[in-house]
């Protein structure tokens, strides 16, 4: 069976899988002479769809029909859509189009796409982690499950240069996304397995290469209208269009010399902009300094460590300016590994990994050497030599009513803390809020917040809401569990709730004639907000 990893990234796409000898390989995007793939769709029109370098070639000229960027869009409440030719799509649908694509690329060189493993920011919450596996699901993959992108990262830096103990922070600054994570490696005295256990994670999922791009976009525009006496609303659609599209390349020659030329044709006449490296260091040091202060913020959560290695991984960081910055910080320990494809290759491991596990646990399916990228021997070689541990991104729990003290509060229980140990599991029991309660509304939620409560969860128009607009709270789905005539409010409702990479499992049970009701989580933006306490469990039994 085929697996690969999937590196869904918001400029640049990957797929890889690991060769017949167990070593990570990209797949070569050949129509686009590349081991990469533009994350960008240009909808022709509506017999005709392009992806890739040739969609990106368009945003010059046909700018209104070109999506890019949709990754820091995916799984938002507040996401926007995309109509072409009476057709709308969401950014889920046009994330599936991009994946589909890679698939081609894999197929169009003879070979299937079985399983995937794919990608995903660390600091993603469950509704864009929901809504990648969504999208390969769309594009015809079987999502055998996530895996943060740090540690698919450090799993790839892991099978090539593992050789002792160490302690690594993983600085990966994409195009749209930045995380840090510090990740303890250790041989475990049990036959030498490898253990990739993440120490804690920090970031932002709306910085990344891209915030460099408008910068140095204002910074051309703003010259082009001095040069020109103009001012930014005198310049047309053409004209901004075409300094967009020399951004990118202004950015990389940046990074290789100490200045470069811009030619932008305003009104007729060329205007030539030259940009230093001092130029463009100057106008982003802020955005330096905001990854920088994640990085501190990540090394306070573990304050006892020591960083032995830093890795930098992510297209963006070829920029000069951040390996200087990071080199700062962590003198004579920073490498930069295989920026653009480290993060796919470890993917690739681990899809190979649990593909092997899915495998095992399915008695009736015999998958030939002929018929897999890599032999079984291979594969059970890989599974019996690394063990992952990753840590959940957020905050999960109930909305609960507490009946102690004078007035009833909703308030959310954490039950399942920022950091803990992936698969986490945690169980506490309720009761319903008053005798003959027909069901209960279970809503589950996810904040950023280490309280062990929340108060209040909602406010007056059941929206989510916590103390501190800081905590994020999101109300992520709801479980309805019926209950028999006559039920007593003193009947336990024992309530499970399971995170895993792939997203959050809510089981409930009534414990009094084991009746199960379990769900896997719809999007907020589903969900019928309720305020009826009629409908709610309570804390207490009392």
């Amino acid at each position: 069976m085929s697996t690969y990893g999937i590196d869904l990234g918001t400029t640049y796409s990957c797929i890889a899988r690991l060769d017949s000898n167990g070593n990570p390989e990209v797949i070569r995007n050949n129509e686009d002479n590349s081991n990469t793939l533009a994350s960008v769709v240009f909808f022709e029109n509506e017999n005709n769809v392009i992806v890739g370098q040739v969609a990106k070639d368009n945003i010059e000229t046909d700018g209104d029909r070109v999506v890019q960027f949709v990754k820091r869009w995916i799984g938002k409440t507040d996401a926007r859509t995309y109509t072409f030719d009476d057709k709308t799509y969401t950014p889920t649908e046009i994330s599936a189009l991009i994946l589909t694509r890679l698939k081609n690329i894999v197929e169009s060189q003879g070979d299937t796409v079985d399983d995937v493993v794919i990608t995903v920011p660390a600091y993603f919450g469950l509704e864009e982690r929901s809504a990648t596996k969504q999208a390969g699901e769309l594009a015809g993959l079987n999502v055998l499950s996530l895996i943060n992108e740090p540690t698919a990262a450090a799993l790839s830096y892991c099978a090539r240069q593992f050789q002792e103990d160490r302690t690594i922070l993983v600085y990966d600054l994409g195009g749209g996304t930045f995380d840090v994570t510090i990740i303890k490696m250790s041989m475990t005295e049990e036959g030498g397995i490898q253990k990739i256990k993440v120490l804690a994670t920090g970031g932002e999922d709306v910085l990344g290469g891209k915030d460099w791009d408008d910068k140095l976009y204002d910074f051309i525009l703003r010259a082009c209208c001095d040069e020109n006496g103009l001012s930014p609303e005198d310049l047309d659609a053409e004209t901004r269009q075409d300094i967009r599209s020399k951004v990118e390349e202004a950015k990389r020659k940046l990074s290789q010399k100490e200045k470069t030329k811009v030619r932008i044709d305003v009104n007729g006449a060329r205007t030539e902009i030259v940009i230093t490296r001092n130029d463009f260091e100057r106008m982003t040091a802020d955005l330096v300094g905001k990854t920088m202060n994640h990085v501190e913020g990540t090394l306070q959560k573990v304050p006892d460590i020591d960083i032995d290695t830093v890795l930098l991984v992510g297209g963006s960081t070829y920029m000069p300016m951040i390996k200087n910055a990071v080199e700062a910080r962590f003198p004579g320990k920073v490498q930069q590994h295989d920026p653009d494809q480290a993060v796919a290759k470890g993917a690739a491991i681990y899809a190979s990994m649990l593909g092997l596990t899915v495998e095992n646990d399915t008695a009736d399916t015999e998958t030939s050497e002929s018929e897999s990228n890599l032999s079984d021997d291979k594969r059970a070689e890989l599974a019996a030599k690394f063990t992952v541990e990753d840590q959940t991104p957020r905050s999960f729990g109930p909305g609960v009513v507490d009946t102690k003290g004078s007035k009833n509060k909703y308030i959310l229980e954490n039950f399942i803390k920022i950091g803990e140990k992936m698969p986490a599991i945690a169980t506490k029991t309720y009761y319903p809020i008053e005798d003959n309660q027909e069901r209960v509304r279970l809503r589950a939620f996810e904040n950023r917040s280490m309280d062990d409560a929340l108060i209040p969860c909602v406010n007056e128009e059941g929206e989510p809401q916590a103390t501190d607009p800081a905590h994020m709270v999101k109300l992520l789905g709801e479980l309805i569990v019926n209950l028999p005539p006559n039920t007593p409010k003193t009947t336990p409702i024992q309530v499970t709730f399971k995170v895993d990479a792939s997203g959050v499992h809510v089981e409930a049970i009534n414990t009094s004639t084991g009746d199960k009701f379990e769900t896997f989580l719809r999007t907020a933006s589903d969900i019928d907000i309720d305020k009826s306490a009629v409908h709610q469990l309570r804390i207490s039994s009392d």
